[in-house]
């Protein structure tokens, strides 16, 4: 076999609570379930950040969240990525997303791939309009995966960040099964930036279960698209020849309570320390691999480098590429900048509350157990996961503070080239690329409550 294909599949916003894959009661990944029979599950896997910009930069560089600390203010350097990496080894790079992130922000990701493609929220333009809520989803960017893979006579590395299941939600009627008409409407009678209505104690954070349910339909439709993508590569006959890594930037909370003291509850993501939020799921499968493997040890995403450097090197099958070194990873937010800054002051009477940095690490422990301690800002707790359920604890092996590790962890990550942006881009005020405006850019980041 040659040089292996790359295949990263990112199901932004679904966390590992929530798939069928890892023991939910609801039947929400049942290709993923299947495809698991002859690939590598990683039941305790962990992001390295809850929201887009700093987790993606991690599953790209390999560097902790706490080692580049990219914010929404600023711009990774182009050539710093795994697939910087691979466009100078001769393969064609795309992203196919929705995600503002990865394609229309100027945070730098998009610059590295060759190929990026992207669609406005209002489009039309799939074969049925009236079988999706909002036109364009996930099937019309696996679509456009696959047929520009039809195009490669090289190898290839894709990013397909799914957003089906990033509110606000845009389901299918087929794979809508738990969501009643209740649930809709209260959906969309939400304020777009409904977190902010919980923290300033406008709303409950009790009225995010009755999102779950859509949530989870939104999980079983990205489930589907994953069906269909796998199903299309293997009929190709490319399959066997793919590193295919499936896996989530990070989770999404629905009311779940803090532990630390003044955290505030996980709404949505990109606030707070819950295991909802760092905890996701991970299916490896190298290529050619046709071993089943459970891996119960501590996983972190920064790792996928690594994962796609031994590919490249010949591995055909995940002999454990993400497991935590030295059984221990960290996982880090900065304080909050721009925008999300602003929202603090003008939605809440302690804005300070929501200005504070995330601090995790996590210990490796006996089967599928994993030690925390973590922190925000100044209020630590520890705990202990076993399986999917988090649960407090008075000890922990971990003996050091977090913000002691993350220092320290700081101190020794490779460092990345990382600039300010310049007046007005991160409003997206001069933005403009492959025909998007800023008006155009603006409208797809407020319909995902970016802005």
């Amino acid at each position: 076999m040659g040089r292996p294909n790359v295949l990263l599949v990112v199901l932004d916003c679904v966390r590992a609570a929530n798939t069928s894959l890892l023991g939910h009661r609801r039947r929400t990944t049942p290709f993923l379930e299947a495809f698991s029979r002859e690939a590598t599950v990683y039941t305790q896997a962990r992001t390295t950040a809850s929201w887009s910009l700093p987790a993606h930069t991690s599953l790209f560089t390999g560097v902790p969240s706490e080692g580049h600390t990219l914010r929404i203010t600023e711009r990774l350097e182009p050539g710093q990525t795994i697939f910087d990496f691979l466009d100078g080894e001769g393969y064609e790079t795309g992203v196919f997303t929705e995600n503002p992130y990865l394609t229309v922000h100027p945070s730098g990701l998009s610059d590295s791939f060759e190929t990026v493609v992207t669609e406005r929220p209002d489009s039309t333009d799939v074969d049925d309009p009236s079988e999706t809520r909002n036109g364009v989803d996930g099937f019309w960017y696996a679509d456009k995966l696959t047929e520009w893979v039809d195009e490669q006579t090289e190898s290839w590395a894709a990013c397909l960040n799914l957003m089906d299941a990033h509110m606000p939600y845009a389901t299918r009627d087929a794979y809508d099964e738990w969501g009643t008409d209740f649930y809709w409407a209260m959906h969309d009678e939400l304020p777009i930036k409904w977190e902010w209505s919980v923290y300033g104690e406008q709303l409950p954070a009790g009225v995010g279960q009755l999102l779950e349910p859509l949530y989870d339909g939104a999980i079983r439709q990205t489930d589907a698209i994953l069906e269909q993508v796998i199903g299309t590569l293997e009929a190709r006959g490319v399959l066997d020849e793919t590193l295919v890594v499936i896996t989530s930037d990070h989770g999404d909370g629905f009311g779940e309570p803090p532990q630390a003291a003044t955290e505030p509850p996980a709404v949505m993501h990109g606030m707070g320390t819950q295991e909802e939020l760092f905890h996701v799921p991970l299916v490896v499968s190298g290529p050619g691999q046709s071993d089943r493997q459970r891996i119960e040890s501590l996983a972190t995403l920064a790792r996928f480098p690594d994962a796609v450097l031994a590919a490249f090197d010949g591995d055909e099958d995940d002999s454990g590429w993400f497991l935590a070194p030295d059984g221990q990873t960290t996982a880090y937010q900065a304080p909050p900048t721009g925008q999300t800054a602003e929202y603090a002051e003008q939605y809440t009477d302690e804005p300070d509350r929501f200005r504070q940095s995330a601090s995790l690490v996590y210990q490796d422990g006996p089967g599928d157990t994993v030690y925390k301690r973590a922190a925000w800002g100044d209020d630590e707790y520890e705990a202990v996961v076993h399986g999917r359920r988090s649960e407090p604890s008075d000890g922990t092996p971990i003996d050091r503070p977090p913000s002691d590790v993350i220092a320290d962890s700081a101190e020794h990550s490779e460092t990345l080239d990382i600039t300010e942006l310049a007046a007005g881009e991160d409003e997206m005020a001069e933005y403009d690329i492959d025909g998007f405006d800023d008006i155009d850019v603006k409208s797809r980041l407020e319909r995902l409550g970016y802005l």
